[in-house]
This record gives C-alpha cells, sequence and structure tokens, in this order.
C-alpha cells in the first residue's frame, strides 16, 4: 500500500467516525405542526415566516441539493480508477446528502414560504437539465470540491444567520446541513492536500481549478439573479467567498506560499491576476479586503 493510499484510508476513516457522532435524522427538525393540506387550504403569498429574498435564498440551496443522483453519478465515474478510499467516500457522502434536499424541500412547504407549484416546475426542470463536471481530473476534482463544499458551508451558517430572528427552526436546520458541509470539506481539502503534498507540481492544477470555480447549481433558471438576491440578503457574496473559502483554502494549502516552479509558474501568475482583479471588485462594492 503506498503512503498516499494509506493517508487516504485513514482520512476516510476519520469521517466515519466523525459523522457518527453528528449525524441527525430529518424528520427531528421539521417542524410538522404547520403542515396543511394545501387543496382544502390553498397557498397564498402572505402565509410565509421569510421575506421573498430569504425564501429565494432556502430554495436555490435546495435546488442545488436536489441534482444529488447527478452529483454521484459524476464523481464516481470520474473516481472509478482511483484509490479505494475516494470511492468509498463518494457512497458515504450519497448517504449523508440525501438527507439535504428533502429537508430543506419539506421545509418550504411546511412553512408556506414560496410558491410550491412554481418551485415544483422549477425543481423539474432542474433535475432533467443535471450537472456534468467541467473537468475530468480526478484531482481537479477534489479541488473543486473542496471548495464548494467549504463554500456551501460557508453559505449554510451565513444564511442561517440571516434567517434566525424570521425562523429558528429553519435556522436550525442550516447548522445541521453545515456541519455535514464541514467534514465533507475536511475531507476533500486533506486529501487534497496529501496529493500535494506527494507532488507539489499539482499545485498548477490548484491554481487553475479556481479562478473557473462556479457553484454546481449555475445551470438552475434565474441563476445570477439568485446569486445576487444571496449576495444582498443572505450573508454570502464575493466578499464572504473570497474571506472565508478562497483565502481559507489557500492558506491550508499553501498556495500562494510555495515558490513557483518551471511547472506552476503560467497557472500561478493567472490566479494572482485573477485574485487581483477579484479584490479590486470587492474593494469598488463594499469595504476594502486585506490582500
Amino acid at each position: 500500500m503506498s503512503h498516499l493510499t494509506e493517508k487516504l484510508d485513514t482520512l476516510y476513516q476519520r469521517h466515519r467516525a466523525l459523522s457518527t457522532n453528528i449525524d441527525w435524522g430529518y424528520h427531528r427538525l421539521l417542524p410538522w405542526e404547520r403542515g396543511r393540506n394545501f387543496n382544502d387550504h390553498p397557498w397564498a403569498p402572505d402565509q410565509g415566516t421569510l421575506s421573498p429574498e430569504l425564501t429565494l435564498a432556502v430554495e436555490t440551496a435546495m435546488l442545488t441539493e436536489v441534482n444529488l443522483p447527478w452529483f454521484t453519478h459524476g464523481l464516481s465515474t470520474i473516481f472509478e480508477s482511483g484509490p479505494s478510499a475516494l470511492k468509498q467516500f463518494v457512497h458515504t457522502w450519497t448517504r449523508e446528502e440525501d438527507q439535504h434536499a428533502r429537508i430543506l424541500d419539506v421545509y418550504l412547504l411546511l412553512s408556506r414560504n414560496g410558491d410550491p407549484d412554481a418551485r415544483d416546475q422549477v425543481r423539474k426542470t432542474v433535475v432533467e437539465t443535471g450537472w456534468q463536471a467541467e473537468d475530468t481530473d480526478p484531482f481537479a476534482l477534489m479541488v473543486y470540491t473542496s471548495l464548494q463544499e467549504l463554500a456551501t458551508r460557508v453559505f449554510y451558517l451565513n444564511l442561517a444567520r440571516s434567517v434566525e430572528d424570521g425562523d429558528a427552526v429553519l435556522a436550525n436546520i442550516l447548522r445541521a446541513l453545515a456541519k455535514d458541509e464541514t467534514l465533507h470539506y475536511t475531507f476533500y481539502r486533506d486529501a487534497t492536500k496529501a496529493y500535494i503534498e506527494e507532488d507539489p507540481s499539482r499545485l498548477a492544477t490548484v491554481c487553475r481549478v479556481i479562478p473557473k470555480f462556479v457553484m454546481p447549481g449555475f445551470g438552475m433558471p434565474d441563476f445570477t439573479r439568485r446569486i445576487r438576491v444571496i449576495g444582498s440578503h443572505a450573508g454570502y457574496g464575493l466578499p464572504a467567498y473570497y474571506e472565508q473559502v478562497l483565502k481559507t483554502v489557500q492558506r491550508f494549502w499553501g498556495v500562494l506560499e510555495h515558490e513557483m516552479s518551471s511547472t506552476t509558474r503560467d497557472a500561478r501568475l493567472a490566479l494572482d491576476k485573477y485574485l487581483y482583479r477579484m479584490r479590486r471588485v470587492i474593494s469598488r462594492t463594499s469595504s476594502p479586503v486585506s490582500g
């Protein structure tokens, strides 16, 4: 067994142990007492507990999570020839993620936040459209999923703070989801670091993936407007992504601390330009961020 394979096995077993400690059942978190028959009590816009903007943020989260079958297929296909621990993790991850779309969907129905008929049509469109990874390189996918899992964690925690006053039950649900995302991010983050330690030239791939990153829900209808609303009302815009996601992974992997080599120079310089442009955009639209 190679050192890398052994390391991945250790990370997977650690994940299994930690996830057992935070295991939760969505039936215990939902406000079942709020449920009413939609045939006898038709939906009306004034029935919800959240603003339209926060409702849109929760719907966007659900519409992203609902594509789990496509995510599982994509990950399984790309990791098919990889170490056993990666393939096992996809199965465990799928089991844990399975509750996410369900709890958000049922919460929205019970709380009567958002038009259920309109949401159902968008949901069907999203699932039919599916998802496909832009990169078929297993290591690039690990970098992507590290970013995606951390971004989702930060989004859920920031959204939980935004909805706390309006609906503490939803805030509790979002924090439960964030616990899952924390462990998923930790696995991919540490697996990525193990690959970098084995071969530092892989940092070129890290530098290449970061500027191309976009959340997996980008294909859903009206995605650009949804992102704007989430940034302005749910506490997760470009500054949060830069400070709480990008800087976190870069620091952990030592992306900017590694000396540039002939194999990483071009990708690193492209990343530097991307980060500079991002800081410029943030400084024009909000308070300045540190470099």
